[in-house]
């Protein structure tokens, strides 16, 4: 049974405004002008993932199909003995505001612990509509700006390529950037730990190696830069710059030493978006 609240990304006693709040800014990712420029496969999926969104909205926005829908969610999960039983729900009364109804319930045992709902992605149908998407934009502007992709690629990895030195008619040839590209649902602390040492193994030594750590949700800055400062600071060998980008609108926390090909690799992304 779906999840409802998961793909609007509310809690399980959010109040109509809410509801109505969730669905304008989920349902505006999968509208047809934003992904007629996809294909079929894309525009495809993103109609199945609206048409959900849509069911979800006239669900939650009924009292008495959300009691009922309530009431399902609950008989379909699999709850251990300590869970608390809750029995038929009649209204959306202030009591559900006060302690977690059952679909809340269900949700926050199952659920991870991310910052925010805000930030969580939404259904896992959503995530590999915007994976999918996200990573045939960045493919196609990788060719444009860096070129084919490598190859064999990098294990971990869902992109890679490696530049070629150019030299410029007053400048001296930019060094070779060997660039990387994960996607997760969430850009946080967890991936930043995650994708750290698998970035060291795929470095080489005649390349700046930079990884884009891309998502539909990033956790505050503070929090990625000190996560990313941490992780250099255990670093024996030389450390990967790592650019987190949120792949809703492109943009990015640069670290410093960000190479020029890659911000104008994040910056014609961002062009392309408006």
């Amino acid at each position: 049974m779906k999840n409802f609240y998961t793909l609007l990304s509310l809690p399980a006693d959010a109040p109509g405004d809410e509801i109505k709040k969730a669905f304008r800014r989920e349902i505006a990712r999968y509208h047809p002008d934003k992904v007629q420029h996809l294909g079929a496969e894309f525009q495809e999926m993103a109609s199945r993932v609206a048409a959900d969104l849509t069911e979800a909205y006239r669900i939650l926005m009924d009292p008495a199909l959300r009691d009922r829908y309530d009431e399902e969610l609950l008989g379909g999960a699999a709850r251990s003995p300590a869970a608390p039983t809750a029995g038929p729900q009649s209204s959306r009364s202030a009591t559900a505001a006060s302690s977690p109804g059952p679909a809340s319930a269900e949700a926050s045992s199952t659920a991870p612990a991310e910052p925010a709902a805000s930030a969580r992605p939404s259904s896992q149908a959503g995530v590999d509509f915007v994976k999918k998407a996200s990573l045939a934009r960045l493919r196609a502007a990788m060719a444009e700006v860096i070129g084919e992709s490598d190859p064999g690629g990098a294990a971990g990895f869902d992109l890679a390529a490696t530049s070629r030195p150019r030299r410029g008619l007053f400048k001296k040839a930019e060094g070779t950037v060997r660039l990387l590209v994960r996607f997760v649902p969430v850009v946080d602390a967890t991936a930043v730990a995650a994708v750290w040492p698998q970035a060291i193994r795929a470095r080489t030594a005649d390349a700046t190696l930079c990884v884009l750590l891309a998502g539909p949700a990033l956790a505050p800055s503070r929090d990625l830069a000190a996560a990313i400062s941490e992780q250099r600071r255990k670093s024996r060998t030389a450390a990967p710059v790592l650019v987190p980008v949120d792949v809703r609108d492109w943009e990015a926390l640069f670290p410093p030493d960000t190479p020029v090909l890659v911000r104008s690799l994040v910056q014609r992304l961002k062009e392309e978006k408006r």
